[in-house]
């Protein structure tokens, strides 16, 4: 595995993939990589959105912790798909959100997540994952998912687990 370069097709942006859109990936042990792909920043296009950042907010706890409704418990069970209206959360998005930054933690209950998986309301369910935590530990992962159904997300999770999601920001015209 070590030295192996992966060839990603069209991947560019601040973060510039190497010679024909390659990447390198090393690792100091003997391992398994999945590499997901959740976007690219193509610099030959001109964007009408620019990302906003915002003060770091939190619109979900299934812990709950004062979150109720859409936003709070009951913990996610295996196999279960739920939205999260991001929009009418009291981080005060605009309503203009095409896509958001943000943080998704998970709590797994009581031992592994083998993964869960955050995109667009109302599109089918891509089979990738946001994050794992195969060995039960709490877990975060940054990602940027697209703004669907009414500026909804959907989230996976094929185990029991709490979700928190932290909004850190959004892309808007």
């Amino acid at each position: 595995m070590n030295g192996t370069i992966w060839p990603i097709h069209g991947v560019t942006g601040e973060a510039k993939a190497g010679l024909n859109g390659a990447v390198d990936v090393y690792a100091s042990d003997n391992t398994d990589v999945v590499i997901d792909i959740n976007g690219y920043f193509d610099p030959d296009i001109t964007s009408s959105a620019a990302f906003y950042p915002d003060p770091p907010c939190r619109p979900a706890d299934t812990r709950g912790y004062g979150f109720t409704g859409p936003f709070g418990p009951p913990s996610m069970v295996f196999g279960e798909t739920r939205t999260f209206p991001l929009l009418s959360s009291s981080c005060g998005i605009a309503s203009t959100a095409k896509a958001y930054s943000l943080n998704a933690t998970v709590v797994p209950r009581p031992e592994n997540l083998d993964y869960l998986s955050l995109w667009p309301a109302g599109q089918a369910q891509p089979f990738v994952s946001t994050l794992n935590s195969f060995d039960g530990r709490v877990v975060a992962n940054a990602a940027i998912v697209p703004a669907g159904s009414d500026g909804a997300i959907s989230a996976f999770v094929t185990d029991n687990t709490d979700l928190i999601i932290d909004i850190n920001g959004y892309f808007a015209p």
